[in-house]
């Protein structure tokens, strides 16, 4: 990837300035030995006003990894809405120690903005990071097409 004027990682000691409104998720993936639950996101790095009134979006592809997730629960009804989904925001609760007390936890919920039904999927993790995959694009919609975003897991 080429220096561009956006980060390419972030953690949780980052969730504060993160946001993910309209972030569209592709895909997601359970690495029940690791314990791991990644999403392939569209991450919106920064959305731009044009002279017109119009948004444009820079956006690159990147994968959203949750770590030591537990309690798993996923919950979203597409109905007749199309088969996509994506991000509403992303909560985070107060940390606190795992049972054994080796591990700081958080509780996360994800709502979605669409299916239009809305849904959300919530976990217990300890963290996360985030990293894109490819250079940001300007683009004039929230999502990438299937030609820019390459291979996710």
């Amino acid at each position: 990837m080429k220096k561009n004027k956006f980060r390419v990682k972030w953690t949780e000691s980052d969730f504060e300035e993160l946001g993910w409104h309209d972030n569209y998720i592709h895909a997601l993936r359970l690495d029940s030995e690791k314990f791991k639950l990644h999403l392939d996101i569209d991450h919106i790095l920064e959305w731009d006003a044009s002279d017109s009134g119009c948004f444009m979006f820079w956006i690159a592809p990147a994968t959203l990894t949750f770590n030591n997730v537990s309690d798993l629960k996923f919950h979203s009804e597409w109905g007749d809405s199309s088969l996509e989904m994506s991000i509403g925001k992303i909560e985070r609760g107060p940390e606190k120690l795992s049972p054994n007390a080796k591990c700081r936890l958080y509780d996360w919920r994800i709502e979605l903005n669409w299916p239009q039904a809305g849904g959300s999927i919530s976990f217990e993790a300890s963290g996360f990071t985030q990293a894109l995959r490819a250079d940001p694009v300007l683009q004039d919609e929230q999502k990438l097409p299937a030609s820019k975003r390459g291979k996710a897991f």
